[in-house]
């Protein structure tokens, strides 16, 4: 018996492997590939996390130098005075290492910028 046989009989086709077209499924990937392309000119992400914790600021550091701006929920660290501090202090220090900006939105959430942005401290208004 040779392999295509033995290979047959383990995934239950009789006679062997049959090798029609038919067998085959065409995969297009183009779709796939214009996706990549366009991930390729992506240069900055706007994401969002929650701040619950010192063990979150790595994770956050790391986008920040990545150049992506981030909208953070510390409604959780507010319960902890201390680690708020800690965790605002330590975005802080980022921010300025890399020449972005940081500023609060509301009671619950910060927003952290990368380089070559700032944050308008200001509400627009229609007036």
């Amino acid at each position: 018996m040779g392999i295509k046989e033995g290979l047959g009989k383990m995934f239950g086709k009789k006679g062997g492997i049959t090798e029609n077209e038919d067998d085959y499924l065409d995969l297009d990937i183009e779709e796939y590939e214009e996706e990549l392309k366009a991930a390729e000119d992506i240069k900055m992400y706007i994401k969002t996390a929650e701040v619950t914790g010192l063990y979150d600021v790595p994770e956050l550091k790391k986008e920040i130098y990545a150049g992506n701006i981030l909208i953070l929920d510390i409604s959780v660290a507010k319960q902890d005075k201390g680690l708020l501090e800690k965790v605002v202090k330590d975005l802080k220090m980022v921010a300025f290492d890399v020449g972005g900006d940081i500023a609060g939105i509301g009671s619950d959430q910060v927003i952290v910028a990368p380089a070559r942005i700032k944050i308008e401290r200001k509400k627009l208004s229609s007036k």
